[in-house]
């Protein structure tokens, strides 16, 4: 399936238009070009919106798991902020999602619900829960810990548009002559999926190249502006989806992933994320696998276990 000239030009229309957003401190490309915008924000619970884009579902009106997962893991990152001053960092230290198999084929409404933090720790933590609903149906289950460590050095934190940070969308849009290398090789980037994508155009930009090994699969998953978060590293949805998909090409007869528990270790930033996929458990109707992420240098980034199955006789 290719994008027809409309559909093309409206996808490179939101890319410059999400770069020229970008620039405001705070909020992220991906954020911008996928249209992801807050409905509610208060301490007894988060809510979020998603349109149905070219950029973001699937030929067959489905929408993309990558951008499923991303507005998972930033809910559930906005249920736990909102207990904090909008100008700090906060981290994900564990995520689990549950695939129930509903297709995610209108606008998704995610919401997300968080604990506050606990004091009993040196690093105090949030625990949060939540799910990913279209046109009434659950499409994902989501639960996870943060925490609010220090930001990374010379990076100054500003608070998301939901937060009272500034709304990139106010900015003026950018001519492409305006761009600086980043930027320009983002669209470069959204150019070349749009011309070689079969139907997922946000698989074809953010998923990992992979390769099928003796004990599992292995993948690289290249770093640009288009995964990364306000400080610079890999998004935390991206990673895992990442992690996933290589993983299922380690178990190609177990095709229905059903969920993924993800530790994060370090941040993953660099020039290029190294995956690896181990299979645990290979049985008649489920495996079990392990994936490692890593930085350069060998750097640990994550470390995710996920469960995959054969379909029931007669479902697909």
């Amino acid at each position: 399936m290719s994008f027809s000239k409309e559909s093309a030009d409206q996808v490179r229309a939101q890319a410059l238009r999400a770069l020229s957003s970008n620039r405001a401190p705070g909020f992220q490309f991906a954020g911008y070009f996928l249209g992801f915008t807050c409905k509610r924000y208060q301490t007894d619970g988060v809510e979020f919106f998603l349109p149905p884009s070219p950029q973001g579902v699937e030929a067959n009106g489905n929408f993309s798991r990558v951008a499923i997962i991303y507005v998972a893991d930033m809910a559930l990152a906005a249920s736990n902020r909102v207990f904090l001053d909008p100008n700090v960092r906060t981290a994900t230290l564990m995520l689990r999602v549950e695939f129930t198999g509903e297709p995610a084929r209108g606008a998704l409404e995610i919401s997300g619900r968080g604990s506050g933090f606990s004091p009993r720790t040196a690093l105090p933590e949030s625990v949060c829960t939540g799910r990913v609903m279209s046109e009434g149906r659950e499409v994902l289950r989501m639960s996870g810990t943060w925490v609010s460590p220090p930001a990374p050095k010379g990076v100054a934190m500003a608070g998301l548009p939901w937060e009272g940070g500034g709304d990139g969308n106010t900015l003026p849009l950018l001519k492409k002559r305006e761009l600086d290398v980043a930027e320009k090789a983002t669209l470069r980037h959204v150019t070349r999926a749009l011309n070689v994508t079969h139907g997922d155009l946000l698989a074809t930009m953010c998923n990992p190249i992979v390769k099928c090994t003796k004990n599992g699969a292995i993948g690289k998953l290249p770093v640009g502006m288009h995964i990364g978060n306000r400080v610079g590293h890999v998004q935390g949805g991206f990673l895992v989806n990442a992690a996933i998909v290589t993983a299922e090409a380690a178990v190609p007869e177990h095709p229905i992933t059903t969920g993924a528990s993800s530790w994060f270790i370090s941040p993953g930033q660099g020039k290029v994320i190294s995956i690896r996929s181990t299979v645990l458990q290979s049985g008649r109707n489920v495996a079990v696998v392990r994936t490692e992420l890593f930085a350069a240098g060998r750097k640990r980034v994550l470390e995710v276990i996920s469960n995959h199955s054969v379909a029931a006789n007669g479902m697909q």
